[in-house]
């Protein structure tokens, strides 16, 4: 992907003289479209963000125009700021104004051929909100019993309380109460969630769903 321009959309006088110096003189590129407030963003991107109100004005922005990628150069990254730009515009890259040039140099060579990049505090924060999914994930699983993994495994099968009670040989209210049990541990309210988590985490060969 070819940039044709860069937009730099910053209102702040010493943030452009340095962006701009990195452009023209690391980057060679001399086509640098200044825009100082939302509206002359706006005409900028019309012809070929500032104070713009939240993520979701950001996320419009680059929706209409399609083509723009987009590179996030903020004071400082927060777990919100982070999850709320890559949740609204998956494609964004993030780098902070305090990271070295040679790393503002990087995000802005990745961003330009299409590709995402982060600043290795953005990519903390990410890789620590998956890593805490995965515990998550893996202490519910631990913490299943061996009698309602089994429950699951016929549960995820499509087998009624009464065929379950009936080849377990116990009583339907034990189903139910193991049923419970199962759903208030995984934080799930049906089945079809279930089926989902017991062929996710090899309680459940996926192979037998298919005809």
């Amino acid at each position: 992907m070819a940039i044709s321009a860069y937009i730099l959309a910053d209102n702040q006088p010493l943030t452009r003289l340095g962006w701009i110096s990195l452009l023209m003189q690391k980057m060679k590129q001399t086509d640098v479209l200044l825009a100082e407030s939302k509206a002359e963003l706006k005409i900028c991107l019309q012809k070929n963000f500032f104070d713009l109100e939240g993520v979701d004005e950001l996320a419009a922005f680059a929706t209409k125009y399609s083509k723009t990628v987009w590179l996030s150069v903020s004071d400082n990254v927060s777990e919100r700021v982070v999850h709320q730009l890559t949740h609204a515009l998956p494609s964004v890259s993030i780098v902070l104004k305090t990271s070295p040039e040679e790393e503002l140099l990087t995000a802005l060579t990745v961003t330009a051929s299409g590709k995402k990049y982060y600043c290795s505090e953005a990519l903390d924060i990410l890789l620590g909100n998956k890593l805490r999914n995965v515990r998550s994930e893996k202490k519910l699983h631990t913490s299943l019993t061996a009698t309602e993994k089994e429950i699951i495994h016929l549960l995820a099968q499509g087998k009624t309380t009464k065929d379950i009670a009936n080849e377990r040989c116990l009583s339907p209210h034990t189903v139910i109460t193991h049923r419970k049990n199962i759903f208030r541990k995984l934080e799930i309210n049906t089945v079809y969630e279930l089926t989902k988590y017991a062929i996710k985490n090899g309680l459940e060969d996926f192979t037998e769903y298919y005809i």
